[in-house]
């Protein structure tokens, strides 16, 4: 280390960002004696497969956040690493093949769904192919995760809490963290399976989430609306309609084209045209892996392509 660079001597000025994405924080500061100001980044290294083995053993100190049905969540603190810190990990067991190839890195492709194409290649997929929701109606039923309901329309006795009502839960990915703010509110209509689905008839659901949904985080969190990215999956990873509220300034995975429809766009659209989302040709992004892939596959619609390294031998 420079002897000019003595941190038991640093002073720190101010934040300058906090990259949530990258695992990235700048920080702006100077040196006790030197007016000069100091500009230091500090990135946290990639985990490798030392660091998962350093983290998954008996001396990690681990401490439960939820438990439902096959997934569940811990903070951990490795006692091994010392280039590991404080760890959130979560735990789906036992998982199925499908949560496997969810989390696999492998290559995506764009499809140009139309309505047709939906109604006979993606429909039947997702009837025959969805993943179990039991978690999911535990939380509608009160049975797990009461505590972490951070807001339920029926707390309001509104009389139409079956059909435009709502749970707000913090999402799994969620480090708890205010500038990682990241809830999903899942409503309590169980006959919605995604974008697809919705027509004007569920307008008045559409923005009891999108002002009800903002107004709860705001008092909760300080957090106002036009500070939040609010948003719908299509293709979901559940087949249960549920809408993201992200903080603007953090960059969770699915908020890419091809996956992220703003749910104040979802309403321009369906009061434009009720039938707006059965008739719209969706772009979305799916892995080979997917089942869904193998369907578009034997209807001559998708092809695997090549991979580079092969492209580079011809």
């Amino acid at each position: 280390m420079d002897p000019q660079l003595n941190f038991d001597q640093f002073c720190l000025k101010r934040i300058l960002m906090n990259d949530t994405h990258r695992k990235m924080i700048a920080v702006e500061g100077n040196f006790k004696g030197n007016q000069e100001p100091a500009v230091v980044v500090i990135e946290k290294y990639a985990f490798d497969e030392a660091s998962v083995l350093n983290v998954c053993n008996a001396q990690t100190k681990f401490k439960k956040d939820l438990d439902n049905d096959i997934y569940k969540s811990f903070s951990c603190v490795p006692q091994y690493d010392e280039n590991i810190s404080s760890s959130k990990m979560d735990i789906i067991y036992p998982a199925t093949n499908k949560h496997i190839l969810k989390f696999s890195s492998q290559p995506m492709y764009f499809v140009n769904e139309t309505e047709e194409m939906y109604q006979t290649i993606t429909l039947p997929h997702i009837l025959d192919n969805s993943f179990s929701l039991q978690w999911l109606y535990n939380c509608l039923e009160y049975k797990s995760e009461k505590e972490r309901i951070v807001y339920d329309t029926a707390s309001e006795n509104q009389k139409d809490d079956e059909d435009n009502g709502f749970l707000l839960l913090p999402d799994l990915k969620w480090s708890g963290k205010l500038n990682e703010l990241y809830l999903l509110a899942i409503i309590k209509k169980r006959n919605i399976k995604s974008l697809r689905d919705l027509t004007n008839d569920h307008l008045p659901l559409l923005k009891n989430i999108l002002n009800k949904g903002s107004a709860a985080i705001y008092k909760l969190y300080g957090v106002q609306q036009s500070q939040l990215r609010t948003y719908v999956h299509y293709q979901p990873s559940f087949y249960h309609f549920h809408v993201h509220f992200t903080y603007l300034m953090h960059i969770p995975p699915g908020i890419n084209v091809g996956k992220a429809h703003l749910l104040t766009t979802v309403i321009n659209n369906i009061e434009m045209q009720s039938n707006y989302y059965q008739k719209a040709t969706l772009d979305y992004v799916i892995k080979e892996s997917d089942p869904l892939f193998n369907r578009f596959e034997e209807k001559g619609i998708l092809h695997k392509a090549k991979l580079i390294d092969e492209i580079s031998n011809v």
